[in-house]
């Protein structure tokens, strides 16, 4: 019933990359040399929109590497904020959900594409939007993308909802803005009905699944969904903003829509959670060892369905925007959407980057990684819906100025790099029966070998010898580029090897580059 097979044998050895890796030997030093910015960003963030506390956290390679905390845990006593004072994280809790899912689903126990209905009895008469529009499925309800109507407002406030009350407004039916599947529409009551499919797939509430199978593992000990669990010399009391003063929130007890948004964690504990996703990265063949398979905790990174620019709307503050106080932003947004439990985008500066804000009446909560970076930033506010994603953006561009956010750098397969080899030999002194072993069939159909070494003729003759190789840029492990330097300017080579074993060159380029420098040294 699951969505995974698993395949016998093993990959051509030729084909396999070594895994990228971190090419900077000083990147965790350049790092740690903005936390001190970091602490400035949150400072001054409390500081300006006047929040009783904020707590943060830079995690670099699944290490929390740095936490800091400004302000109130709880005004009333004066108790300080730190790394372990236990937030309501609001939102940020769907990912966990998700993962349990997730979790289900490797297991076997159930199908992303299976009908809400099949595990949520309750959802069985439900009526939709058209006669056309097909059931709405657990994928649907993972992405934003089932059509339910956005419902934050309402949800943050039923919080506390029994099951049995969830259950009566089930069956009553729920309202759709879309059909299922043609539209993001962020939806709170949609990742309640994941926690009771989570929950009547395992036979256990969706907590105590969560709790045995994630949390404990990572050890998070300070995670819990019980606002009355946490100690009062720890807990973080959330507040609103009333006449100039704040106003205590009654924090809403753990219940049915608990899934969507009822977690409590701190900066430390939740630190682990962020690393076990940050983990995932990169794809290797090092043991799987959980909780979650490497494989899905990439699956729910990623952008499932296009929606509104979740992170590019946080990263302003129309407040400081063109302060003489604030450094320029690293870079925009390409793109972004959901994924599962989470925003998923590309940055123009940054690559992938993965996130999700919360907010629940006395809380502002946001979390932020690059995968690619293995860096991630977090930042809790207990003021209503404070927006922590303006200092967590702004952290990970204090990262970038200190020189610490370069990606990992991909690898070659061994078979491109001695097509690589092989091609920057032919550049040096053409050889047909060379060129023909090296090519796959369709290359001299696209441009015939005769044409092909014309072509390099007239090159060699403008660009001269080639002194060195260098500039790699790869597009995955089986298609790059070089620079190759040559005595009368530069010459860009591409190399893809075709998609059959045993691998060819499909593509083979020299290209002179435009506006490159005469002599030695372009």
């Amino acid at each position: 019933m699951g969505d995974r097979t698993e395949i016998a044998g093993t990959m051509d050895a030729s084909l396999i990359a070594p895994p990228p890796s971190f090419a900077d030997p000083a990147r965790r030093e350049k790092l740690a040399s903005a936390f001190g910015d970091v602490d400035g960003i949150f400072a001054a963030f409390r500081e300006r929109h006047r929040i009783p506390g904020v707590a943060y956290g830079v995690v670099v390679d699944g290490e929390l590497a740095h936490a800091g905390g400004v302000g109130m845990r709880d005004v009333a006593v004066g108790a300080p904020v730190d790394a372990d004072s236990v937030f309501r994280i609001a939102s940020v809790t769907k990912s966990l959900t998700a993962a349990c899912v997730l979790l289900l689903r490797d297991e076997g126990r159930l199908c992303l594409d299976d009908p809400v209905a099949a595990h949520v009895p309750e959802l069985a008469e439900l009526r939709y939007p058209t006669l056309d529009a097909a059931p709405m499925t657990l994928r649907q309800l993972l992405s934003m993308s089932a059509g339910l109507v956005t419902d934050d407002a309402w949800a943050d406030r039923h919080l506390d909802a029994s099951h049995d009350e969830f259950g009566a407004w089930l069956r009553a039916g729920v309202v759709f803005t879309h059909v299922p599947g043609i539209a993001f529409e962020y939806s709170n009551v949609g990742y309640g009905v994941l926690g009771r499919v989570v929950a009547n797939v395992s036979g256990r509430p969706a907590r105590a699944f969560a709790e045995e199978r994630v949390l404990a593992p990572l050890g998070m000990s300070s995670t819990t969904w019980d606002a009355e669990a946490i100690p009062e010399d720890r807990i973080a009391r959330g507040y609103r903003r009333e006449d100039d003063a704040w106003v205590t929130e009654a924090p809403l007890a753990d219940g049915a829509l608990g899934s969507m948004g009822g977690l409590a964690t701190s900066v430390r504990d939740y630190a682990q959670y962020v690393g076990l996703h940050l983990s995932a990265w990169p794809p290797r063949d090092a043991p799987d060892e959980g909780p979650l398979r490497r494989s899905s905790l990439r699956e729910m990174q990623q952008l499932w369905r296009i929606g509104p620019t979740f992170m590019a709307d946080g990263d302003a503050d129309e407040d400081e925007e063109g302060s003489d106080a604030e450094p320029p932003r690293a870079g925009r947004w390409r793109a972004d959407g959901y994924g599962y439990g989470l925003t998923s985008g590309l940055h123009e500066a940054f690559g992938r980057v993965v996130a999700h804000s919360g907010g629940l009446p006395g809380f502002g909560t946001h979390v932020r990684w690059l995968p690619d970076h293995g860096v991630a930033v977090i930042g809790f506010a207990n003021l209503t819906y404070a927006r922590a994603s303006v200092p967590v953006a702004r952290g990970l561009d204090a990262l970038a100025r200190a020189g610490g956010l370069a990606p990992r750098i991909p690898n070659p397969s061994p078979a491109l790099a001695a097509a690589r080899d092989a091609a920057v030999a032919l550049y040096r002194a053409w050889d047909d029966e060379a060129a023909a072993t090296l090519a796959a069939d369709n290359l001299f159909l696209d441009l015939s070998l005769g044409r092909r070494r014309r072509a390099w003729e007239e090159l060699r003759e403008r660009a001269g010898a080639c002194i060195e190789v260098g500039g790699e840029r790869l597009a995955g492990s089986l298609r790059g580029t070089w620079r190759l330097r040559c005595e009368r300017g530069a010459v860009d080579l591409t190399v893809a090897l075709s998609p059959v074993i045993p691998p060819r060159v499909q593509t083979l380029l020299f290209e002179r580059v435009q506006g490159d420098g005469e002599g030695a040294g372009a």
